[in-house]
């Protein structure tokens, strides 16, 4: 429900939303499902899954339009939300699962990005449950079938995004090697049957991308779009992208130097491959030459689970030193949230995503400060950093529903799309009279 607020109130204003609820829109009007188009030219760019799933979703209501476009991607994010649970309760118990499943939750840019009508929180999606299958393969005594899970996983990801998807397989090759070796790793990993089953599961979109011959699929989509993509040159470093990306995971980055610190100090076996995950797939997102802040999506499931594993289990230990560490961060957290409140309830208008001055900014100050200070309340007395972090996710998520609520009108006002299209329309109308009243004045 809280996912849900935005949709159909917020209008697809992005060139790339409009042009993914355009290829569902030929799909379900004209019927254009294995070749993609739009309005009649075809689109290559990007695997059909995605429009497939807009498509579907959108065809028992008949119209694929602001309602409808976002289902996909609100579906997707409870998909996810369900692969963290299950990853984090396979690994360290249920608790943690719901924890990482909160974190993650209530991370602002996931939510902001769990009703826009783009394909990345669906290979987020799968790329989630590709490394719940893996991790959970290396503990299976018959891993073979799991193996294959994490396999039709990747290929849902790759038939949703792309080549893009291939990092998952990267990271999946770097897990095997820091844990068995490069040759027991690849053994196990079963990499002929991996790549005979991406083959397979890929052939029902990519044989009518590669027979067409409107357009080179491989020379003008894979080399030419995706190599130019990633590999052109960059003006600035290519790793100062990961710190921005690690910005909009606030406020749960303000704890990863305490994570890091508790990863060094606790070598779980468990949580090494978790880590070589995380990191290979950041970095991999981060070297791309064209950056878009979506595509950091899938770092966040992993990196949340991390973070709740670190809240759960670090106050427990029996030096108590993890709680006072933890009281650190939650201290610096709740000094933060405290600024920010005075901030915002001294700052003007702000952008569309900043709630206006009235109620709506005095509830995100109040839920800023009151939240965090109770969270560290919650650390300090009963010494249960799971309830401490419920605590600051329940005013997470109190500011996401004022913020969801409100936001959408604002982006609605400045987007102005329907109004120009009412323009647009009237001066068609007006041009097309004007030509049968006064036809000599035209060439």
């Amino acid at each position: 429900m809280v996912y849900a607020l935005p949709v159909g109130r917020r209008p697809l204003a992005n060139q790339d939303e409009a042009r993914f609820a355009l290829l569902a829109r030929e799909a379900v009007e004209s019927h254009h499902w294995l070749l993609p188009r739009v309005r009649g030219v075809i689109y290559l760019n990007k695997p059909p899954l995605y429009f497939w799933t807009v498509a579907l979703l959108a065809k028992p209501f008949g119209v694929v339009n602001d309602v409808t476009a976002p289902l996909a991607s609100v579906l997707a994010a409870l998909v996810t939300l369900l692969a963290v649970i299950a990853l984090g309760g396979r690994l360290w118990g249920g608790t943690v699962g719901l924890a990482g499943a909160l974190v993650l939750a209530t991370a602002p840019f996931f939510y902001f990005m769990s009703h826009q009508v783009f394909s990345d929180m669906m290979m987020t999606a799968w790329l989630a449950w590709a490394l719940y299958f893996l991790l959970t393969a290396r503990g299976a005594p018959a891993p073979l079938p799991r193996l294959a899970g994490f396999y039709l996983c990747v290929a849902g990801a790759l038939a949703t995004k792309g080549p893009a998807a291939l990092m998952g397989l990267g990271a999946a090759l770097a897990i095997v090697l820091v844990e068995d070796g490069w040759r027991r790793g690849l053994r196990w990993l079963r990499l002929p049957m991996g790549l005979a089953i991406l083959a397979l599961a890929s052939l029902p979109w990519l044989l009518p991308y590669l027979l067409q011959t409107e357009r080179s699929y491989v020379g003008g989509v894979v080399v030419g779009h995706y190599g130019d993509w990633y590999f052109r040159q960059k003006a600035g470093a290519r790793l100062e992208s990961l710190q921005e990306n690690l910005v909009r995971f606030l406020p749960w980055t303000l704890f990863l130097p305490t994570a890091v610190w508790w990863w060094w100090r606790d070598r779980d076996p468990l949580r090494r491959p978790l880590v070589v995950w995380t990191v290979v797939i950041a970095v991999a997102v981060s070297f791309s030459a064209e950056q878009r802040a979506r595509y950091f999506l899938p770092v966040l499931p992993p990196l949340s689970l991390l973070i709740a594993e670190l809240l759960a289990r670090a106050p427990v230990e029996p030096s108590g030193r993890g709680r006072r560490v933890l009281l650190v961060s939650f201290a610096g957290a709740a000094l933060v949230a405290v600024v920010a409140a005075g901030v915002l309830l001294r700052t003007g208008p702000g952008d569309m995503f900043m709630p206006p001055p009235g109620w709506a900014r005095g509830v995100t100050a109040t839920l800023l400060a009151v939240g965090s200070a109770a969270a560290l309340g919650m650390l300090a007395f009963r010494r249960s950093g799971t309830a401490a972090m419920v605590v600051l996710a329940l005013a997470l998520g109190g500011i996401l529903i004022v913020v969801g609520w409100t936001y959408p009108a604002r982006y609605a006002e400045r987007s102005n799309i329907r109004s120009r299209s009412r323009n647009c329309r009237a001066w068609r109308i007006c041009r097309r009279g004007w030509r049968r009243r006064r036809p000599e004045t035209w060439s």
